[in-house]
């Protein structure tokens, strides 16, 4: 059998190696090739997908861009844009054109989001548009417009404040006070009515010589009487030894008459004793709560002056805005009103002197009860017991302890209750001056009630006008509804008070509030002051010398009527919120009463000082701050200006001005947000609640792989692309969105 050999040669070595590489090669070239051709599709996809998008919300509506600064959508429908953007920004091939990227758009879908009537698109939307607006137009306006006041401001309402924290208190302690007084003199009374002196002798001079028995009707008469009481006595023991009673009815009339006026005097004054004794005890029991009321405003005083807050005031007195106006002097004559309020806390010692004196009061007359008791007993006792030597020494002791009581408290002119009265007078006789004073103010104050009563009652004459605030109310209901928020009640503005105090109080309450609301604005607060100033600068206000004819006619004028549409006062709904075509305006015309009120007040501190008494000058200088605060109105109404404090001429403010402060007091974020946009739907027919401010446009785009698909899939299951691969394609997958 023949051996085949084998033959061993290297000849085709180097192409099997060369094939190797070639392959490795091309199949890393065939990767880079799609991978890039990948990374170009995803690149086209996003570009396609942003500029649909983009495209899309450009097709805002007009009407309320240009008139509100706002951005919805409109009415086009978004899928046709997306189709035109898509058909211009792919490129068309054919079959003779070479194309890296062959693109094909699988599916796209787009959506308009998040309507323009969700609360927190609206306010971002709000910010966007004032962010360069409102800080300056604060600044420069209502900023620089209230800072001339600021320093007379923050001294007026710290006193306000002090006197309205203990006015009640004084009151009821004056009137505690003038309850001991009542009870001092009431026991004085008591004593002068029981007729002692008249029962001691029948003469302002006690005559105590001797005279015959006759009728006894006073102590002295007993005593005067009683050594011829004796010797008849006597001698009717000697006539009674012969059978003989000559003088014995004499001595029988003499000594019943005599215990009978005894026991009477004793029972007059013992009685007289009680009851005074029961009024000083009320008395000290009412001066006691006196001193507990007085030590509460004492130390309701120092609370007050502890807890006073005034930064909102420094705030806008500190801010570089605005003019610098020295009002040094009526800060000085304010701050020396709030110091004098310590005038109002009574000394101690006052109550030291007062229950000692009463104490004193009820020893002296208790003396005296006690010597007509001792006098009773002597009398019972004759004439086996004492002489007329004791009798008149009792007299004696029983008249000079009247007359000492009598001329410190029931003589006609200088005794110790008149001079007691004459000191508590001082610290309550500015009462009666006070109550005067606010009786008027109380006229004065229905004069403002009036006024606003009868802007209130042309509601029953504007069906026309209620039916458009009716379906304002309507949709602003659709919109709280569709973000699910409560109802909430219309702001309530509180209306006039009938206490004077309280009204300017809350007259003070309200301008601090303002004043600390400024000054948080100048630190930033910046979410309200964007809101508001872009209500007061894209709703309109209502004019108000349209209102004149209230003050000269008794039926409001047709020009008034038509004025009371919600077009003219847009501003006053977004506010207040009333569906009302004048509860508004009232509501609006109400807080510049009360602002007014407060800045006049500061002014009639200044005014009233000369008064001296801390309650009687509040007292007029509310009054003075009703009456000019009325005139403010009035001047509102003919001419739309005020000037902000007689201290501060050169500064006026408007009607719209006050708008744009009131906002600051308490507007409320979302409901006037809801409002707003309850009107822009009125306004241009634009339901915010449908129209989106947020496109979202999702594209699905394709392309054919030219190589190794499967080596492709391999990456893609790695996580080195983001597609899919499925026969032969990779797909992309993108989503843009775009919002105002």
């Amino acid at each position: 059998m023949r051996r085949q050999r084998i033959v061993y040669s290297e000849r085709g070595a180097v192409s099997v190696f060369l094939i190797f590489v070639i392959m490795v090669v091309f199949t890393l070239m065939s990767v880079l090739i799609d991978y890039a051709r990948i990374a170009a599709l995803e690149w086209r996809t996003e570009a396609a997908a942003q500029t649909a998008a983009r495209s899309v919300m450009s097709a805002y509506d007009p009407e309320v861009q240009q008139r509100y600064g706002l951005f919805a959508y409109g009415q086009t429908d978004p899928t046709h844009i997306v189709e035109v953007v898509l058909n211009n920004h792919i490129p068309h091939t054919d079959e003779d054109t070479f194309s890296w990227v062959n693109m094909e758009i699988r599916s796209h879908e787009t959506e308009v989001l998040r309507p323009l009537g969700r609360l927190e698109e609206f306010e971002h939307q709000v910010q966007e548009v004032m962010k360069y607006k409102a800080p300056v137009q604060i600044a420069y306006e209502l900023i620089g417009k209230l800072k001339p006041l600021s320093g007379a401001m923050k001294e007026a309402v710290q006193a306000t404040e002090l006197l309205h924290s203990i006015k009640r208190d004084v009151d009821e302690r004056n009137d505690e006070l003038e309850q001991v007084l009542k009870l001092q003199k009431q026991a004085r009374d008591t004593a002068a009515d029981a007729g002692a002196k008249q029962l001691l002798t029948q003469n302002n001079q006690l005559g105590l010589s001797d005279r015959p028995i006759g009728p006894v009707t006073t102590a002295s008469d007993i005593v005067s009487q009683y050594n011829d009481y004796l010797d008849k006595l006597a001698d009717s023991e000697v006539i009674e030894k012969t059978g003989h009673k000559k003088y014995q009815q004499l001595i029988s009339r003499f000594e019943i008459e005599a215990r009978r006026l005894a026991q009477l005097l004793e029972r007059k004054v013992s009685a007289a004793s009680e009851q005074q004794t029961e009024s000083l005890k009320e008395a000290k029991q009412t001066l006691n709560r006196v001193y507990d009321k007085n030590v509460l405003i004492r130390d309701r005083i120092r609370q007050v002056r502890a807890t006073s807050q005034g930064q909102g005031y420094d705030q806008v007195q500190q801010s570089s805005t605005g003019q610098t106006v020295s009002n040094e002097d009526e800060r000085t004559v304010i701050r020396k009103f709030k110091e004098s309020i310590d005038s109002l806390v009574l000394e101690d010692g006052f109550f030291v002197r007062y229950e000692a004196e009463l104490h004193t009061q009820a020893q002296q007359f208790a003396s005296i009860a006690h010597e007509v008791n001792l006098f009773q007993k002597l009398v019972n006792s004759i004439p086996e017991k004492g002489s007329k030597v004791d009798l008149q020494d009792s007299v004696t002791n029983m008249w000079n302890l009247w007359t000492v009581y009598e001329q410190d408290y029931i003589r006609s002119s200088g005794n110790l209750i008149q001079e007691k009265e004459k000191e508590v007078r001082q610290i309550t006789g500015s009462d009666s001056q006070r109550r005067r004073l606010d009786k008027e103010t109380k006229q004065e104050l229905g004069k403002v009630s009036d006024l606003l009563g009868s802007l209130r009652k042309i509601n029953a004459k504007l069906k026309e006008h209620q039916a458009v605030f009716d379906e304002v109310k309507q949709k602003a209901d659709q919109i709280k509804l569709f973000n699910k928020r409560e109802h909430h009640a219309d702001l309530q503005v509180g209306g006039v008070e009938s206490d004077p105090t309280e009204q300017v109080a809350a007259s003070m309450d309200g301008i601090t509030a303002l004043y600390s609301n400024l000054g948080s604005m100048v630190n930033g607060a910046r979410d309200r002051l964007f809101r508001n100033e872009y209500a007061f600068l894209y709703f309109n206000s209502y004019d108000p010398t349209k209102l004149k004819s209230l003050l000269h006619e008794s039926q409001p004028s047709h020009e008034l009527l038509q004025s009371l549409s919600i077009n003219n006062q847009e501003l006053e709904y977004v506010m207040y919120g009333w569906a009302d075509p004048a509860a508004n305006l009232a509501a609006a015309y109400g807080e510049i009463f009360s602002l007014r009120l407060a800045v006049r007040t500061m002014e009639g501190i200044v005014q009233s000082a000369h008064m001296v008494h801390p309650m009687v000058i509040l007292a007029s200088a509310v009054l003075y701050g009703v009456r000019m605060a009325f005139q403010d109105m009035i001047a509102l109404m003919t001419k739309n200006e005020v000037p902000l404090s007689a201290y501060a001429p050169m500064v006026n403010l408007s009607y719209s001005d006050f708008l744009r402060l009131f906002m600051m007091l308490h507007g409320d974020k979302e409901q006037m947000s809801i409002r707003m946009l309850a009107l822009i739907h009125n306004n241009t027919d634009l339901d915010p609640i449908v129209r989106g401010t947020y496109g979202q446009t999702d594209l699905k785009a394709r392309m054919k792989l030219w190589f190794l698909p499967g080596v492709i899939k391999l990456l893609g299951e790695s996580g080195l692309i983001g597609g899919q691969i499925a026969d032969g394609y990779y797909e992309a997958t993108r989503r843009s969105v775009f919002a105002y």
